[in-house]
């Protein structure tokens, strides 16, 4: 009965009162309406509509976060979550999505569990280890190791993620569950996911070497369903040579300092590396170049800053820990490379009694001056650019992470229609329980 009552109302609806319907709804959803109705099937399968709904649906930030996955003492799982906050729907029941899970046995003991009881952890060896969604074992089953995660969300574009799960790597849409494997890119520092415009096709970008600047750093663009990276080496045109040396240092690693895409140019936020100058990307002509960044950017060299979309230009937030003002500046002219400061938002500590006596960091997570704060109370809060408390989330066992945005689309990827690399693919394993 509900069936058809929902498939009457599909039928009967105005077209703008399904694509209203269906712009609210998460793309994952979507594609749940779609057995339905064979009305609705065809409107989800209809090409301009689904370019419509990858346009109105805005960029979500990705929270990264683990937790116990099982009450019982004596089973000792622990899921790893990444999952994306709707920044401004009304309803509290959709706020939080899972876009990724991954449940792991972590505690385990070789002492304890000589029996077999529980199944042994799985080790992640990444070199991009920066960053942590909950602490294990350490490798090696002991000593002096180090904490690895299980599963780490390199970079976002165009609804896709690239991900990696202990030496395995992917790009998926997590809203179509497709995927393609890509060969292991655990000893290269990867900087960048982009889309070759020309081609139509999804590279991403990588560099060897050391940090130090002892050994040659090399470069390296890897097609998404090739099986080898293909060298550039260090390109700069000769206008840019002046900061030269700097590609020799190379980049932090894209999880860190995520790059934006605009137009034809890959862009990523001032590094210190790079004497807080902007590193761009010619991703046609495969060449690196400099921008200014904002003059105070570049007197005080301190601070996080990072990099979005705003209207189709360079957005540029910049945010210190455990410090109330936060700017929000854009490049108004990208040719001559003039920045405006847009908002200065200000956080009321006092005010917020959660931001007390504990260390916390913000973040500009949108074009409107959105605010997420990272608390190491296990609080996430969300505050508008005027300052204005919006919402708090409590974590129960580990503070959250916010890392990358993903703007989730339904509209058909080229990459997932070209056969896996090899026949012994893995098929990614965090979107099972989803």
């Amino acid at each position: 009965m509900a069936q058809a009552d929902a498939a009457a109302f599909f039928r009967d609806a105005p077209p703008r009162v399904v694509i209203e319907i269906i712009r609210r709804l998460p793309a994952r959803s979507v594609l749940r309406l779609r057995s339905v109705c064979k009305l609705l099937r065809d409107v989800a399968s209809y090409q301009p509509l689904l370019a419509a709904v990858h346009l109105l649906h805005p960029p979500q930030p990705l929270i990264c976060f683990g937790r116990d996955a099982c009450p019982d003492r004596y089973i000792r799982l622990r899921d790893y979550c990444v999952e994306a906050l709707h920044l401004h729907l009304r309803s509290d029941d959709m706020l939080l999505r899972p876009i990724l899970r991954f449940t792991d046995n972590e505690y385990y003991d070789f002492i304890d569990n000589i029996q077999g009881a529980d199944a042994p952890p799985i080790y992640a060896f990444s070199k991009d280890h920066i960053i942590y969604y909950g602490e294990g074992e350490e490798a090696g089953g002991g000593g002096q190791g180090q904490h690895y995660p299980r599963i780490t969300v390199h970079a976002s574009i165009d609804g896709l993620l690239l991900v990696s799960f202990i030496n395995i790597w992917y790009i998926c849409n997590p809203a179509t569950r497709q995927w393609v494997a890509l060969p292991d890119l655990s000893n290269c520092t990867v900087i960048g996911l982009y889309a070759h415009v020309s081609s139509g096709e999804y590279r991403v970008l990588v560099h060897t070497g050391q940090d130090d600047g002892a050994t040659w750093t090399r470069y390296y663009v890897l097609r998404v369903g090739a099986e080898e990276a293909r060298g550039i080496g260090r390109p700069i045109p000769p206008p840019a040579t002046l900061h030269a040396g700097s590609l020799g240092i190379g980049l932090d690693p894209v999880s860190l300092s995520p790059p934006v895409q605009l137009r034809r140019n890959l862009h990523w936020p001032p590094q210190e590396r790079q004497g807080y100058h902007m590193l761009v990307f010619d991703t046609e002509a495969e060449v690196f170049s400099w921008m200014s960044s904002p003059d105070p950017i570049i007197s005080s060299r301190e601070g996080s800053m990072q990099l979005l979309e705003m209207g189709r230009k360079l957005a540029m937030s910049v945010s210190k820990v455990g410090r109330p003002t936060l700017e929000l500046w854009r490049l108004e002219d990208y040719r001559n490379e003039i920045w405006v400061q847009i908002y200065r938002i200000r956080i009321p500590v006092m005010e917020i009694p959660d931001l007390h006596y504990i260390d916390w960091f913000p973040h500009v997570v949108s074009p409107q001056g959105d605010v997420l704060i990272e608390c190491s109370n296990k609080l996430l809060l969300h505050c508008d650019r005027n300052g204005n408390l919006l919402r708090k989330f409590q974590f129960r066992e580990e503070a959250p992470v916010v890392r990358h945005t993903l703007k989730e689309t339904l509209l058909p990827h080229a990459i997932f229609l070209e056969p896996k690399i090899a026949d012994g693919d893995v098929e990614p394993p965090f979107f099972e329980g989803l």
